[in-house]
């Protein structure tokens, strides 16, 4: 029998089927709850890395998208990522008056080529970003400037997301708890989940 998947109890009840046998140890709602907590973390992280290349991706994780117009003083032209509300990671940002120009983010490990590529400098109409530290840095413009930061929000609770990926993270449960007993059936359900990834 099919198992709604819209709170914790049908979670639950769900993860309880995938693992269920004789030898397998019982867990409470807690104990469940808190391998539940973990799944979430690693399925958002996996599809953090992925969000750009396909719609799939990106309707998993919507919900957690974030939008911040944040103001980059002309003086420092950085800013304080622990002011954005509940963030956990950069997606994109383009600056907030019309055109609406996309700013190019780069890795804090390119940044060295980048500065030293006489052919690709940060300009007032094509800035760069890159995060060091805590904060976020700006390239290119030469005066205050207001950027639409997009990033996503930290979570690592289940109902943040959307149903469609309930089942996803009851498998990443099961599989968690597998491997935690050292079951045989984690080999099983590792492929699956992964068959389910690709397919």
């Amino acid at each position: 029998m099919a198992v709604a998947l819209a709170d914790s109890a049908g979670m639950y009840a769900r993860i309880r089927q995938l693992i269920d046998r004789e030898d397998t140890a019982y867990f409470t709602d807690t104990e469940l709850g808190e391998f539940l907590e973990s799944a979430v973390d690693e399925f958002v992280n996996q599809y953090y890395g992925v969000f750009e290349v396909n719609q799939e991706v990106r309707d998993k994780l919507q919900s957690l998208v974030a939008k911040n117009t944040v103001s980059f003083p002309g003086s420092t032209l950085e800013y304080a990522v622990s002011s954005l509300t509940d963030y956990m990671r950069l997606l994109s940002a383009t600056l907030t008056n019309d055109p609406k120009t996309r700013v190019k983010i780069i890795q804090l490990s390119d940044l060295s080529a980048y500065l030293s590529d006489p052919f690709n400098k940060a300009t007032d109409e094509a800035p760069v970003m890159y995060m060091e530290g805590s904060k976020l840095h700006l390239l290119g413009p030469s005066k205050t400037t207001s950027v639409d930061v997009y990033h996503l929000k930290y979570t690592n609770t289940f109902s943040d997301l959307p149903n469609h990926t309930y089942e996803e993270l009851c498998n990443i449960t099961a599989r968690r708890i597998l491997a935690t007993l050292g079951d045989p059936r984690y080999e099983i359900q590792a492929r699956e989940t992964t068959a389910e990834k690709r397919g």
